[in-house]
């Protein structure tokens, strides 16, 4: 008896080759999950992205062969759900950061758990009065009527952090349009081809300003530190400085020392010749240079010296 050969049916084979060509090129290939986004929402997200991204669902046994077929094994372990891959020339942090500002709020579903602590404002809703009042009390929501419209009397935490959406509230939340997630893609890895690098989402989730922010501070104690330790740690940051301060210093000296070199010979002179006039005005040494000086210097003590005479004898 022949054993019976379970032949791979030819549309997943021609499937696995067309991903794996995908695979090959792109520079950077991210893999999401889609559990819960419909038809219209992929649809949506298709459009949105189709300048940046190329998004390809796919069955999860035919992405995890084109993966490992493809030198990308690791990739395979983040497949637990319903995914797709993502095909993009954009860099990882750069995929992450267009994914994450394409998303949209939504209504919470049933029975999902709470991303964050679900609050209801204080303040007038849209909803008309009538027994939807009756409805928010029964939920836990202080609610009343105040001018035609029905009211949150106080600021009220829905649903807390980690706790589950019961059916009844996800429909209220919806009502009172409280949309506390978003719709789109859950990056679970991207992979660097160029780099050969595995990027996971806790990796990629930095604000860029702050990342560089953070870098330029980090630059600048590092110059700091190495200023601060220059004599000791000279580095080709700080060699220019250390350089010019020396140059600085030694010029200093050989003033201060009455030392002639080229750049200190013009100064030095000058100082002389300004000394020598000094001593010779004050000792009154008649030169050409000094006789303008003395007369005029004459001259003033000469008036000085006739008004006092004149004021002694008035």
């Amino acid at each position: 008896m022949k054993k019976k050969v379970k032949r791979v049916r030819k549309w997943k084979t021609e499937q696995v080759a067309e991903l794996k060509e995908l695979l090959g090129a792109y520079k950077t290939i991210g893999i999401a999950k889609i559990r819960g986004l419909g038809a219209q929402q992929l649809q949506r997200i298709r459009k949105e992205f189709r300048e940046k991204t190329r998004l390809r669902v796919s069955k999860n046994s035919l992405i995890s062969i084109s993966l490992g077929e493809s030198g990308m094994k690791d990739m395979a372990d983040f497949i637990d759900d319903q995914m797709a891959l993502i095909f993009t020339d954009v860099d990882a942090f750069e995929l992450y950061n267009v994914l994450e500002e394409g998303k949209i709020p939504a209504p919470i579903k049933a029975g999902a758990v709470a991303p964050l602590d679900i609050v209801i404002e204080e303040g007038p809703t849209s909803l008309k009065p009538g027994p939807i009042v009756g409805d928010l009390q029964n939920l836990g929501i202080p609610a009343g009527i105040a001018g035609g419209k029905v009211v949150i009397k106080q600021r009220n935490v829905a649903v807390e952090e980690g706790e589950r959406v019961s059916p009844a509230l996800a429909e209220m939340l919806a009502r009172l349009e409280i949309h506390p997630v978003k719709e789109g893609l859950d990056l679970c890895a991207v992979y660097d081809a160029e780099g050969d690098v595995l990027f996971t989402p806790d990796v990629l989730h930095i604000d860029p300003a702050t990342y560089f922010a953070d870098m330029k501070a980090g630059v600048k104690a590092a110059l700091s530190l190495a200023t601060h330790i220059k004599y000791g740690y000279p580095t080709r940051y700080t060699i220019g400085d250390l350089i010019r301060e020396a140059g600085v210093k030694s010029h200093a000296l050989a003033l201060s020392i009455a030392y002639p070199t080229p750049s200190t010979i013009t100064p030095l002179i000058q100082k002389a010749q300004s000394h020598a006039w000094n001593l010779s005005i004050t000792a009154c040494v008649y030169e050409r240079e000094t006789m303008a000086y003395l007369l005029a210097k004459a001259r003033s003590q000469a008036q000085s010296l006739a008004l006092i005479l004149e004021q002694r004898h008035v």
